[in-house]
C-alpha cells in the first residue's frame, strides 16, 4: 500500500515531454507537423487529444439479444430462442473532461450500453452515435477509444513489461521508433504505479495491479475516449479509490471516461462528475452527481442523510423477488418522469441540436473527425501481418516455456504409455503366432498417438479462445496471423515428441529392421500426431465448450476406428461403406505402419499347428488385413490432406466466431 501511495504522489505523465510524444498528441494517425521536433516520429502523430473540447452523444440506442425461451421445453432440436430487448431508446451525452458513471441494478443493461456506444457489440442494434455532431463509424470509434473490460483476460505467464511490450507492437503506430515506445511504456508504468511489479508475472499480481495494467494497455495509444466496465469490481476500498482517482486524473487531461459501476461507496461515487442511471434498459436519470439527490427528491424519493446515495438509487431501480409487478411499475414511472422532466427535455434538445448541426465551437475536434473519416483506413500505418504473426508466435512460445513442468508431465505420461504398450509385446517375432500381436501393437500405437494429440489440443485451445476473440474484436490482429502462429507452434511438439515414444516401443519390442527401419517407423506416427493436432484444433475452434466438441468427436472417432483395418476386414466391406476408411486417420496410420514393417519380412515360416493359418510373406499379411503396399503414398497423402483440411475448417470456424460471437 505504501509503495502504491508513493507512486500516486508522483506527477502524472512525468515522461511525456522526454519521449518525443507530447502530451497533446495521440500516436494514432500519420500527420505531418513541421512545428514538432525534427524526428520522423514526431511528424507522424495525430491531432490533439486534450485542450480541444469534444462531445460524444448517442441517441435512441436499442439492442436485442437472442435468449432461450424457458417455456419452450427441450427436444432433440434444442430449445427455441427469442429476441429480448436489452436497451430501449437510450440517449446520452458525455463531454471531454468528464468522468461518467453508468449505474443500475443487475441486468439493467450497463455493460450492453457501454459495449454499444464503444462500437464493440455484436448483435442487433439500432440508434445513432455522434462525435461533435458527426456520425461516428465503428472503425473510427475503435481508433479513438480504449475499452477496459471487467474481466481482464491475458496470458498469465507473461510479466507486466512483456505484456506492455507485446501490446505496444500490435496497438501503437508502427512508425514510432522502438526507443520511444519503450520510454512511453516506462512512463505509463510509472504513472499507474506498476514500476515495482514490471517484471512480475500476471498470475502473481493483485486485483488492483491487474486493473491498472488493463488501463495501461488501453492508454498505449493515448485515446481521447476511455470505456471501463466495472473497474472497481473485486477490489478493496483503497484499491478501488486509487483506480477511480487515476481515471479522474485522465479527465483532467481532456479525456472523456465512461464507466459502468455497481454500488460504489459514497466517497468513491462523489469522484464522478455525472451519472447515468439505467433500469430495464431505459434511462432513469442523466445529470450531475450532486443534482441526482435533488431530482429524486422531486419525485418524492428522498435519500436518508445516513444512506449511501449510490445504493439508494440502485435500490429504487431494482426488481425485488416476490414484488416484480410492483417494482416494474415503480421503475416505469421513474423512467417516464425523467423523459418529461426538465432534465430529460434538455437532453433531447441537446441531442437534436447535435444531430442537426455539428458544434461550431468544437470545430477543432470536428475537423479532426472529418479528416479521420475522409482518409482511407487502408492509408493509415498498420502493423504488418508478419509482425503480428511474429509476436503472437513469441507469446505462445514464452507461455509454453514457462509452463515447462506441465509439458514435462504430459511428455512423461506419454512415455509411460509407450512402456505400457511395449512390455506386453516384448520379443514378439514376425512369425505366424506373432502376426496378430504385431498388428494389434501397430493399431494401439496409432490410436494412442491420435487420441493423445487431438485431445491435448482440444482441451487447451478453448482456454485461449476468450483472449483470442477479445483481441480480434479490439482490432489487435485478424484471425489469420493468430491461427498460423498456432499451427507453427504446435508442429515442434507433434514432430519431436513422437520420436522417443516410437524409439522406446521399437527397440523394447524388437521390431524388424535397424536405424533406417526405425526412421520409416516414425513417419506415420509423426504424421498421425500432426494431423491429430489439426483435428483437435478444428473441433476446439468450431465449438464454444469442450463437452460439445467431445460429444461430436466420440461417434466420429468410433466410426473411423471401425474402419482402421483391425476390427473389420476391409476387403469384405461393401462399396457404399468402403469410402469411410478414406477419412480415417486410424486407417491411414495403421496401414502405413503395417506396410513399413511387413514389407521387411519377405518370408514367414508356417507353424506346425494346423489350426493356425499360414501367411508365407508380409505381403500376404497385408492382403489379409485389406492393406496393400501400393497404398503407401495414398496413406501419407491422406494424412497430409486431413491436416490441411482440418486447419482450413478450423480457421474458417474461428473467423466466423470472431465476427458473430459476443465478447462483452
Amino acid at each position: 500500500m505504501t509503495d502504491m501511495t508513493m507512486e500516486m504522489e508522483e506527477p502524472f505523465m512525468t515522461e511525456r515531454e522526454t519521449i518525443g510524444i507530447s502530451s497533446d498528441r495521440l500516436p494514432l494517425l500519420i500527420r505531418h507537423d513541421e512545428s514538432g521536433p525534427g524526428s520522423r516520429t514526431s511528424s507522424t502523430h495525430s491531432l490533439p487529444s486534450s485542450g480541444t473540447p469534444f462531445s460524444l452523444a448517442w441517441k435512441d440506442i436499442s439492442v436485442w439479444v437472442k435468449r432461450k425461451r424457458k417455456d419452450s421445453g427441450s427436444s432433440w432440436l434444442g430449445q427455441k430462442s427469442e429476441n429480448v430487448k436489452i436497451l430501449d431508446n437510450v440517449c446520452g451525452v458525455v463531454r471531454s473532461g468528464t468522468l461518467l458513471a453508468i449505474m443500475g441494478a443487475s441486468g439493467a443493461g450497463k455493460t450492453t450500453l457501454l459495449a454499444t456506444i464503444s462500437q464493440r457489440i455484436k448483435g442487433q442494434s439500432t440508434g445513432e452515435m455522434f462525435l461533435n455532431g458527426k456520425k461516428v463509424t465503428k472503425e473510427v470509434m475503435r481508433q479513438l477509444s480504449g475499452f477496459v473490460p471487467q474481466q481482464d483476460l491475458a496470458v498469465e505467464t507473461l510479466t507486466v513489461k512483456e505484456t506492455m511490450d507485446f501490446m505496444s507492437r500490435l496497438k501503437m503506430n508502427p512508425e514510432i521508433r522502438e526507443v520511444e515506445k519503450k520510454k512511453w511504456i516506462r512512463s505509463l508504468l510509472s504513472e499507474l504505479g506498476l514500476t515495482k511489479c514490471a517484471h512480475t508475472r500476471l498470475s502473481a499480481l493483485s486485483g488492483g495491479e491487474r486493473k491498472r495494467l488493463s488501463l495501461a494497455v488501453q492508454l498505449l495509444t493515448d485515446p481521447p475516449i476511455l470505456f471501463c466496465d466495472e473497474p472497481t469490481t473485486g477490489l478493496d476500498s483503497y484499491s478501488a479509490g486509487a483506480v477511480v482517482e487515476k481515471l479522474k486524473q485522465l479527465t483532467s487531461m481532456g479525456k472523456a471516461v465512461i464507466c459502468t459501476i455497481h454500488q460504489p461507496a459514497s466517497g468513491l461515487f462523489d469522484l464522478f462528475h455525472r451519472v447515468l442511471l439505467l433500469s430495464g434498459g431505459r434511462v432513469a436519470y442523466l445529470g450531475d452527481v450532486p443534482d441526482a439527490l435533488i431530482y429524486f427528491k422531486s419525485l418524492g424519493l428522498e435519500c436518508p442523510s445516513t444512506y449511501n446515495p449510490a445504493e439508494f438509487y440502485v435500490q429504487q431501480l431494482a426488481v425485488v423477488s416476490g414484488k416484480e409487478e410492483q417494482c416494474l411499475k415503480h421503475i416505469e414511472i421513474i423512467c417516464d418522469r425523467f423523459a418529461i422532466s426538465s432534465e430529460g427535455q434538455a437532453l433531447q434538445s441537446e441531442l437534436n441540436a447535435i444531430a442537426q448541426k455539428p458544434s461550431k465551437q468544437e470545430g477543432g475536434f470536428y475537423a479532426y473527425q472529418e479528416e479521420f473519416t475522409l482518409l482511407s483506413l487502408e492509408q493509415q500505418p498498420k502493423v504488418k501481418g508478419f509482425t503480428q504473426f511474429y509476436w503472437l508466435t513469441w507469446r505462445t512460445l514464452v507461455d509454453q516455456k514457462r509452463q515447462w513442468s506441465r509439458e514435462a508431465i504430459r511428455l512423461g505420461l506419454f512415455m509411460f504409455v509407450s512402456m505400457t504398450l511395449a512390455f506386453p509385446y516384448i520379443n514378439t517375432r514376425a512369425d505366424q503366432q506373432g502376426i496378430q500381436n504385431r498388428e494389434g501393437l501397430f493399431y494401439l500405437i496409432i490410436t494412442e498417438t491420435i487420441f493423445t494429440y487431438s485431445y491435448a489440443v482440444q482441451h487447451t485451445f478453448p482456454g485461449e479462445m476468450p483472449i483470442l476473440l477479445r483481441e480480434i474484436s479490439d482490432g489487435l490482429y485478424p484471425p489469420g496471423p493468430y491461427y498460423l502462429s498456432k499451427m507453427i507452434t504446435l508442429l515442434p511438439k507433434s514432430i519431436l515428441e513422437p520420436i522417443p515414444y516410437a524409439l522406446l516401443i521399437f527397440y523394447v519390442v524388437g521390431l524388424t529392421g535397424g536405424l533406417s527401419a526405425f526412421i520409416l517407423f516414425c513417419i506415420p506416427i509423426i504424421m498421425c500426431a500432426t494431423s491429430s493436432t489439426a483435428y483437435g484444433a478444428m473441433l476446439s475452434a468450431s465449438f464454444e465448450s469442450i463437452s460439445t466438441s467431445s460429444l461430436l468427436s466420440v461417434p466420429i472417432d468410433l466410426l473411423c476406428i471401425t474402419f482402421s483395418g483391425i476390427y473389420l476386414q476391409l476387403s469384405t466391406v461393401p462399396s457404399y461403406f468402403s469410402w469411410i476408411k478414406y477419412v480415417s486417420q486410424f486407417y491411414y496410420g495403421n496401414e502405413a505402419l503395417s506396410i513399413f514393417q511387413w514389407r521387411l519380412v519377405p518370408e514367414i515360416e508356417c507353424s506346425d499347428n494346423p489350426e493356425i493359418p499360414c501367411f508365407k510373406s508380409g505381403d500376404e499379411v497385408l492382403k489379409f488385413y485389406g492393406f496393400a503396399e501400393e497404398n503407401l503414398s495414398i496413406d501419407l497423402l491422406g494424412l497430409t490432406l486431413i491436416y490441411c483440411v482440418a486447419h482450413i475448417v478450423g480457421f474458417v470456424s474461428l473467423s466466423i466466431r470472431s465476427k458473430k460471437q459476443p465478447i462483452y
